[in-house]
């Protein structure tokens, strides 16, 4: 299952504990609940990866870094 750090983590993100674990649940993973987020997780990681890509792409096209590439 794909975790993202934004998920927990996002702008106005509460993550709450659910306790206890259901026995179904993995021993090394945290069981939670996730509310309040300003925005979906899924589109902050569609704007942060592209903002790398921008900057990613920037930095190559600067003639100072040219010859690194």
């Amino acid at each position: 299952m794909h975790r993202s750090w934004w998920m927990e983590n996002g702008p106005g993100c509460t993550v709450t504990s659910v306790t206890p674990a259901p026995e179904w649940a993995p021993e090394d993973h945290r069981y939670i609940t996730v509310s309040g987020c300003l925005l979906e997780y899924q589109y902050i990681e569609v704007a942060h990866s592209s903002l790398q890509i921008f900057l990613a792409v920037s930095v190559h096209n600067q003639p100072l870094f040219q010859h690194f590439f």
